[in-house]
């Protein structure tokens, strides 16, 4: 069969002149791939077209941008050796985006039926730094990112947008094997979609702290830092470098709002701007029963353990002086999934995925639970589990709450293989969450034919 040309397709953002690094393979010349699966990677820079521009500039929080790109048939791979410039080359923008360019060759293994077979499909990544500074330029998305993300659409569709508020047990599902959102772009490539990555350093995202964002007024934003400054210019209080890091980046994280932002996209079409993010991902592992609220501001924080080991002692003294520890009931929990879920709805329209809890390990031998104070969820973690998965249950009976059913899944799979600490998941396991979360991403796209529809048969 033929060799079909590979070529990469129009990509245009309004206002700028899109340049490009040369090529990263993340295959091997004559390797066989897979319909929609990435093979290659390279760096792109915006440049202005020297038009004026009417408002701020786009993509301006975007400090790494780079393009990937897939076959949309299956076959035999060749790459063309003049696409890898190699050294700084590969990481240097310098070549105008021409939608022309081969970049490489397949011998499909089927005959293909589509028109547009030789047009490779692409996602576009983009990653906003922590710090400028954290410049790493070493591969895919490689850098320390307050949030990444990563879009695809085609021919003017207009992707959903899935927020993933970063814990163990939902990173590996959104980020995928290569942290750069490969497996959810193949998995969905046809469905037009975008997915936001923000992980959970240093702040847990629990309920009351999104809560928080969703509601948190500049002034009380203002107030948070200069409360921290104060601290930490007292007498006798002498911050490390340690300190100084993880402060700007706490107080970074409390200032944005990211179940609130509306992003810019571009594609083969030009540049959009979407709405806030239709769905939110969230982890029920990431709920604690104690967490620190401010003695004065009344605003929380939840930092998980191995963050806090990068806190100086500056930060810690200020954790301990200015905070209270605050138990949390299943009430309490409840109340506070409740409320999120009505804000989130009423204030951007979003609805909310949650990974549910494994409610056990399968090593448990109790056999008399007498021994135990009541609540026994208070001290065993196997009954708290099952407790918070009926909660979300119950709250999905009478509200827009997704439940991805963790819990059912290791039982089928086998979670002593799948899920040995009942958090972190096995890739065949983060495969089929993959396919649950984009099941219910599903339900909220609407058909391609009322989403067509002009305006005034809409009524």
């Amino acid at each position: 069969m033929t060799a079909l040309p590979l070529r990469f397709g129009p990509l245009k953002a309004d206002s700028y002149n899109i340049v490009r690094a040369g090529v990263r393979w993340l295959v091997e010349d004559g390797q066989t791939c897979r319909a929609n699966q990435p093979i290659g990677y390279c760096n792109i820079s915006l440049e202005p077209t020297g038009a004026r521009l009417s408002s701020a500039p786009t993509f301006a929080e975007e400090q790494d941008i780079q393009v990937v790109f897939a076959p949309r048939v299956a076959g035999r791979l060749s790459i063309s050796p003049d696409m890898a410039r190699g050294g700084y080359l590969s990481t240097r923008a310098i070549d105008a985006w021409n939608p022309d360019t081969v970049a490489a060759r397949i011998t499909p293994d089927t005959p293909p039926d589509m028109p547009d077979a030789g047009r490779l499909r692409l996602m576009v990544v983009a990653g906003r730094r922590m710090t400028r500074l954290a410049d790493v330029h070493s591969g895919l998305l490689s850098g320390w990112y307050s949030r990444s993300r990563g879009w695809w659409c085609e021919n003017n569709d207009s992707p959903l947008t899935l927020l993933s508020m970063g814990v163990c047990d939902a990173t590996g599902v959104i980020l995928g094997e290569k942290c750069g959102f490969l497996d959810m772009f193949e998995t969905a490539a046809r469905a037009a979609t975008q997915c936001v990555f923000v992980p959970d350093h240093p702040l847990a995202p629990c309920a009351p702290i999104l809560l928080e964002q969703l509601e948190r007024t500049p002034a009380q934003f203002s107030a948070i830092a200069e409360d921290l400054r104060l601290f930490l210019g007292r007498p006798g209080i002498h911050p490390t470098a340690e300190d100084w890091i993880f402060a700007g980046t706490l107080l970074s994280v409390l200032r944005h709002t990211p179940l609130k932002d509306r992003l810019d996209i571009f594609s083969d079409t030009g540049t959009h701007r979407l709405p806030p993010a239709n769905a939110v991902l969230m982890s029920l592992n990431v709920e604690p029963q104690s967490i620190l609220r401010h003695r004065t501001l009344g605003y929380h924080v939840h930092i998980m353990r191995h963050h806090l080991a990068g806190a100086g002692p500056a930060v810690r003294a200020w954790l301990s002086a200015a905070f209270e520890p605050v138990r949390r009931t299943l009430d309490v929990i409840r109340h506070d999934y409740e409320k999120l879920v009505d804000t989130l709805a009423r204030t951007t329209g979003g609805r909310i995925l949650i990974l549910n809890r494994m409610s056990t390990s399968g090593y448990e031998d109790i056999s008399n639970y007498s021994a135990f104070d009541a609540p026994m969820s208070a001290t065993l973690s196997n009954i708290a589990a099952k407790e918070q998965n009926l909660m979300l249950h119950d709250i999905s009976e009478t509200r827009g709450l997704a439940v991805i059913d963790v819990d059912a899944l290791a039982a089928e799979l086998g979670g002593g293989l799948h899920l040995p600490d009942g958090i972190h998941q096995s890739g065949r396991m983060q495969m089929e969450l993959r396919h649950e979360i984009l099941h219910a991403l599903s339900d909220l796209r609407p058909s391609r034919a009322a989403a067509r529809a002009p305006a005034s048969a809409a009524g």
